[in-house]
């Protein structure tokens, strides 16, 4: 043996040795040390009131309509997929019912057992990853509608304030989902929590007493935020719910809590609806912890995309791992709008062409005719044929229920609200004229209310059109600058004309003291007298917030339409001519500075017709609002 080649590999030994061990530990510690974070992407994508607008095209006009549709929102949906590799698909409510599509399925030509709507299986095709139950889930249909929905889904409904009335502690349908996607090779847990307006117990009740509790949204959120926090790495909240920074327990704020629900650290990013508004949007710029600029509610991004698949809301969270877990570095909101430039999508067109085809045989069915225009232009400030032919029809209605019982000899009295009116735009107008379809009366009474028949005193019924009153801003005539007549904050749903009276409103006063006069036969309305009012279920269960709304002052409650009695009305008048009986007015003011009320650009022909002094056009604004200035010592 060499011993000099034998010392050499001996002394090589400890060399070796300690080049194995560094070997061994730089082995053990690379992935500690080579561990870098990892920045990703993850959209959420979001629709909220689709309201069964399935195609570009209003039923109520029987017209194509560019800027609407799922058809359409789900050309936009396959363009954010392509664009972002990590997506989540939501909605956040009030998808099966609204349009005339949603109509034939529930009530012109009810499904079969076993049968899905249109709607569910076109949101199966789009992939959605959950949904949110909406008050008009349950309140219009009932729960055996919402059941069959939920049965016929690929993705779960969610609600975390909706239980059942024989056993609070069980969920109607699940609280919230854990959604466990992968991003970069690395799990991530996605929470998804969703909360209904606990209103639905008054809009529905003739649906939901009994069967369903609906708690309050923030009573719910303190305790089960929390919960779905500690499982997620990520929670959304996916609310069918609006943004009011009305005081916390206010009727407000209980039904559009978004506002609130910003403000629970463990959010971190929220989908809002329900007010059918967008945001971001100026609309909201005034509030307190609102930054529109940045797409925020205290901090947390949020998205409300509007309504009828008119806008598809986009939050792009930028994720970090650090290697024990995701967190938020930053975010992006964005509303992709649909517009004549957006395709609608062909494999959406053929699912829902069946379906579309039998509601155009329905809507352009021809009932009656009309005597003189009906449109909506002006009905909040002046009476108009849209709330007269209402109350015309429920009063021939309500005086066939009430014959014969107890209440036949109470004085009849109803209420309407000009429905289609502003709220979607300043296209968004009733416009009937000559000929009548059943498409038209939707165009009239958009909803799918039932008949109620209320019991009241006169001093009741000034209380509730006080509330309606809300409608008005409080003017000032000795303002310099021009003031608008109407708070838009105000949805003209809930501006009730009641009919049989005689009231006037002075608009210098405060809400609450507006009514100035108010009368039944030449007397003045008190508390000894007693009338029955016809109204709907959302009305007399307490929707809008109207006072004396309570279970003991309703003398007749029914599962007929208000809007089906419409068309039996004008199938049996088979021409009406509901000229306003101008019942309810304002009082003429002298301001130093215009008086201004928005509307539909395209009035002239109406006004001509109609003969109406008082209103004149005086700009058209970049959202195509026409703004007119308003003479009350002129107006009819």
């Amino acid at each position: 043996m060499n011993i000099n080649k034998l010392n050499k590999q001996f002394s090589l030994i400890p060399v070796l040795l300690v080049l194995f061990i560094l070997g061994i530990s730089g082995y053990l510690i690379q992935p500690a040390m080579s561990e870098q974070p990892v920045n990703e992407t993850l959209a959420i994508l979001s629709t909220t009131d689709l309201h069964q607008y399935i195609l570009p095209y209003n039923y109520m006009e029987d017209r194509p309509q560019e800027d609407i549709g799922f058809s359409k929102t789900y050309s936009l949906i396959q363009r954010a997929r392509e664009k972002y590799p990590n997506t989540i698909l939501l909605d956040g409510g009030d998808a099966i019912q609204g349009s005339l599509a949603g109509v034939i399925e529930a009530q012109v030509e009810p499904l079969k057992v076993g049968e899905i709507q249109t709607i569910v299986e076109i949101m199966n095709t789009a992939g959605y990853d959950a949904a949110a139950i909406g008050n008009h889930e349950v309140q219009d249909y009932g729960l055996d509608f919402l059941d069959r929905a939920i049965e016929g889904s690929d993705f779960p409904w969610l609600s975390a304030n909706m239980v059942h009335a024989d056993e609070p502690s069980e969920f109607y349908t699940q609280p919230y989902v854990v959604l466990e996607k992968e991003i970069a090779g690395k799990p991530i847990k996605i929470g998804v929590i969703s909360f209904v307006p606990p209103q639905i117990m008054q809009w529905g009740r003739a649906h939901l007493h009994g069967r369903v509790i609906a708690f309050d949204i923030l009573e719910q959120a303190e305790r089960y935020i929390p919960r779905l926090a500690e499982k997620s790495d990520i929670l959304i909240a996916n609310a069918h719910t609006g943004i009011d920074d009305s005081p916390p327990d206010s009727y407000e704020a209980r039904e559009n809590a978004g506002y609130y629900l910003a403000q629970f650290d463990e959010v971190d990013a929220m989908i809002t609806g329900h007010q059918h508004f967008n945001f971001p949007n100026d609309h909201f710029a005034d509030m307190a912890g609102v930054d529109v600029a940045a797409g925020t509610v205290h901090g947390v991004p949020t998205v409300m995309p509007g309504s009828w698949g008119s806008r598809l809301g986009i939050i792009e969270l930028q994720l970090q791992h650090d290697g024990d877990g995701w967190f938020v570095e930053d975010h992006l909101v964005e509303l992709w709008e649909v517009d004549a430039t957006v395709e609608s999508s062909p494999k959406i067109e053929q699912m829902a062409a069946d379906l579309h085809q039998r509601t155009l045989d329905y809507v352009r069915t021809p009932i009656g005719r009309t005597a003189i225009p009906i449109k909506s232009y002006f009905s909040r400030i002046k009476d108009s044929a849209v709330t007269q032919l209402v109350n015309d029809a429920q009063l021939w209605y309500g005086k066939q229920q009430l014959a014969g019982s107890e209440y036949e000899e109470l004085p009849l009295l109803s209420a309407s609200a000009p429905f289609v009116a502003g709220r979607q735009g300043p296209d968004y107008y009733s416009r009937v004229s000559d000929e009548i379809t059943i498409g038209d009366v939707t165009d009239i009474y958009l909803y799918d209310n039932t008949v109620f028949i209320l019991k009241l005193d006169g001093r009741q019924i000034i209380d509730w059109i006080e509330h309606s009153g809300r409608n008005f801003n409080t003017i000032n005539p000795d303002a310099e600058m021009a003031q608008h007549l109407l708070n838009y904050q105000v949805n003209a749903f809930n501006f009730d004309v009641i009919e049989g009276i005689e009231y006037i409103y002075d608009l210098t006063r405060d809400v609450g003291e507006r009514v100035i006069e108010a009368t039944y036969q030449g007397e003045p309305l008190s508390s000894d007298m007693k009338f029955a009012v016809v109204t709907n279920d959302y009305r007399a269960g307490g929707g809008g917030g109207f006072p004396h709304m309570e279970d003991d002052n309703v003398i007749f409650q029914s599962a007929d339409v208000n809007r089906q009695q419409l068309i039996y009305y004008i199938e049996a008048q088979e021409e009406i001519d509901p000229q306003p009986s101008g019942n309810w007015k304002i009082k003429p003011l002298d301001t130093r500075a215009p008086l201004l009320v928005r509307s539909h650009s395209e009035t002239a022909d109406f006004l001509e017709a109609r003969n109406i002094q008082g209103i004149e056009i005086i700009e058209v604004d970049e959202e195509g609002w026409g703004i007119y200035q308003i003479d009350l010592t002129e107006l009819p």
